[in-house]
């Protein structure tokens, strides 16, 4: 609750009083400067709530990992990606391809992260389906596969021989989920090959 010292208000109460032609007010005793009004609390942090909107928002520091196209061309592979989507002429075709047209001057993860959001449901599904488990990935492998879904250099080294022919019987070129006949492409195993079982 917030205080108020009201002596003074309680003075000038009397004196408005007796000038509107009240009665005499009765004789009391002197106001203790300790005395005091409560506001209520809801009052208060309505107007404290007016007073910051009225503030422009502090400064809040950014941090964006560095990209690493490479890595992110590694990632691509390892983490599956490939199964659905192709580049450079190299992986399934049941999802877009991720092929770089032209080399940005610049990128941002973020923008590259908000893609995958948008169809985030759809892979998350399909990935539990196809894999039997959900590809987990962090801030750096977003900012990475960004990187090299931008880096048409990159992807120029992305060729068939270095995805592995185990991995190649994964890629996906038909919807398999919407015939639902998964039995097939489920016999190649529940595990996407690393580069060590190859």
């Amino acid at each position: 609750m917030t205080r108020l010292y009201v002596s003074s208000v309680l003075a000038l109460s009397t004196v408005l009083l007796a000038a509107c032609g009240g009665a005499e007010p009765e004789a009391f005793d002197p106001v203790d400067e300790e005395v005091i009004a409560v506001i209520p609390e809801e009052i208060v942090e309505a107007e404290d709530t007016t007073a910051a909107l009225a503030q422009p928002p502090s400064a809040i520091t950014v941090e964006v990992p560095e990209v690493n196209a490479r890595r992110g061309r590694i990632l691509f592979t390892v983490k599956g990606c490939v199964i659905c989507h192709q580049v450079n002429g190299v992986g399934g075709t049941a999802a877009p391809t991720l092929s770089a047209s032209r080399q940005p001057d610049s990128i941002n993860p973020l923008t590259f992260t908000a893609r995958m959001w948008r169809g985030a449901a759809a892979m998350t599904q399909l990935q539990n389906i196809e894999l039997g488990y959900t590809i987990e990935l962090d801030d750096q492998d977003f900012a990475d596969l960004a990187a090299f879904a931008e880096s048409p250099e990159e992807q120029a080294l992305f060729t068939l021989d270095s995805v592995g022919e185990e991995m190649q019987t994964w890629f996906l070129n038909d919807r398999y989920w919407i015939t639902g006949n998964w039995e097939e492409y489920k016999s190649r195993g529940s595990r996407i090959p690393t580069i060590e079982s190859e």
